[in-house]
């Protein structure tokens, strides 16, 4: 990566982070994917899992800091300890153990970075169980790096053969529940001013993508990339009516196949939109109306309770319905 870039990216970094009274970043808007997959206990998922963690770390391992060690739940240095290496430890779990995995770049361990990697994967259970991957980059990092923003998200979604999952601009958050406590008032506040910007709470909404449609499962949303796998692919009525209702929607839309399910591109580019301005993204509108028959509409708090605005039981579900009436 060029040192222009490199200076353009440490500015954006302090532009768009949040920081404690200490001068330590807890919150950074990033671009962000999150999927959803199932069958976390098999040990060829865990396998998928792994694969996308090395992949993340080829590309930006060298950024990283910190990583989740397995048995102590705490973060240590990436590259000095037993979290770098879940290949080495994650697949010789059984199927009745659970697995978490957090790696970060920011220089507080319990910080936010835009150079981030998470994935968690639940036992096996006699019912369905939803485990993600999500991962992180900083805004300008596509620009000439080895892999754009889509095609990454594609890589990730051709090994872990997702559900559903969703990709643009979005907001880490520290991994420690204090601080993402304290700071909740903030996301709110961003999330309301630009509809398109990703709340995520990817460990509550694995909850209620399977039951939050009237107690069927369905997807969370849309944003620059939306990812449906074979079963909404099929609800939807199949890739070449897809495909032809959206060229119909919109010329801009465009579709990207993988064994197992598709991702649709909303446009070149990843928009914010701004309320305040009643400018709304387009093409999230247009795209949300189309899938609304198989998003979900109900979903517990996003956040915790404390003082300030926050994302309550109505608020979360109206988000999730935001573009409706656009």
């Amino acid at each position: 990566m060029s040192d222009e870039t490199n200076e353009m990216m440490e500015v954006l970094d302090e532009h768009l982070a949040v920081k404690d009274d200490d001068g330590r970043p807890v919150l950074q808007v990033a671009l962000l994917a999150t999927l959803y997959f199932e069958h976390a206990y098999k040990t060829e998922v865990r396998e998928a899992v792994v694969s996308c963690c090395e992949d993340y770390f080829r590309r930006c391992g060298h950024r990283l800091r910190w990583a989740l060690h397995p048995e102590t739940r705490l973060m240590e240095p990436y590259g000095k300890g037993k979290g770098t290496n879940p290949r080495a430890w994650l697949l010789g779990f059984g199927e009745d153990e659970s697995f978490s995995l957090i790696y970060h770049g920011s220089e507080y361990d319990r910080g936010a970075s835009a150079f981030y990697a998470e994935a968690l994967g639940i036992e096996k259970r006699p019912f369905v169980e939803l485990g993600f991957f999500r991962v992180a980059f900083p805004l300008l990092w596509p620009v000439d790096s080895s892999g754009a923003f889509p095609e990454v998200v594609l890589e990730v979604c051709r090994k872990l053969k997702p559900v559903s999952g969703y990709g643009g601009i979005g907001v880490v958050e520290s991994a420690d529940s204090t601080i993402r406590s304290r700071y909740a008032p903030v996301v709110y506040d961003w999330a309301q001013r630009f509809p398109g910007l990703e709340a995520d709470y990817p460990t509550s909404h694995s909850i209620w993508l399977l039951k939050g449609r009237g107690g069927e499962a369905g997807i969370k949303g849309v944003n620059w990339l939306t990812v449906l796998g074979d079963r909404w692919v099929v609800e939807m009525g199949g890739v070449d009516k897809i495909e032809s209702a959206l060229r119909e929607l919109d010329r801009r839309f465009t579709i990207h196949r993988f064994q197992g399910g598709l991702v649709i591109q909303a446009g070149p580019r990843p928009q914010l939109g701004n309320a305040e301005r009643n400018v709304w993204p387009e093409l999230y509108v247009k795209l949300s109306k189309y899938l609304k028959p198989i998003r979900i509409t109900e979903h517990r708090p996003f956040q915790y309770g404390g003082p300030g605005l926050r994302f309550d039981l109505e608020r979360s579900e109206a988000w999730l319905r935001r573009f409706d009436d656009r």
